[in-house]
């Protein structure tokens, strides 16, 4: 077992950096910097402080779905990661939890 850090970012579907999506600019800056594990998540329904209560539906002529992306790896590689990315996470809502991570080698 290993106590690592689980960063997750809340977003919406319509913020972006520059032209492209937020949550694809900041899984490719995981990418990037060689982080372990990052993944974005559309969410069927939610709201934060900024939007009132956007959906899935598809049918809805103005669809702002929330995103969440979570990036996984050791507390320092999160920490180096959260302060070179203050200015692409303006506006985010970020969470940061120590978790205890398990895995079992290939035979």
């Amino acid at each position: 077992m290993q106590v690592w850090k689980q960063l997750s970012i809340y977003t919406s579907e319509s913020s972006r950096s520059g032209t492209r999506p937020l949550h694809t600019a900041i899984v490719a800056t995981a990418l990037e910097q060689g982080l372990y594990s990052a993944i974005a998540m559309e969410a069927i329904e939610g709201f934060g402080p900024q939007m009132a209560i956007p959906t899935t539906n598809r049918m809805a002529l103005a669809s702002d779905s929330p995103i969440e992306v979570r990036i996984l790896d050791e507390p320092d590689a999160i920490n180096n990661f959260l302060a070179s990315q203050k200015d692409l996470l303006v506006g985010c809502i970020i969470v940061l939890s120590e978790v205890e991570v398990f895995w079992a080698p290939a035979t």
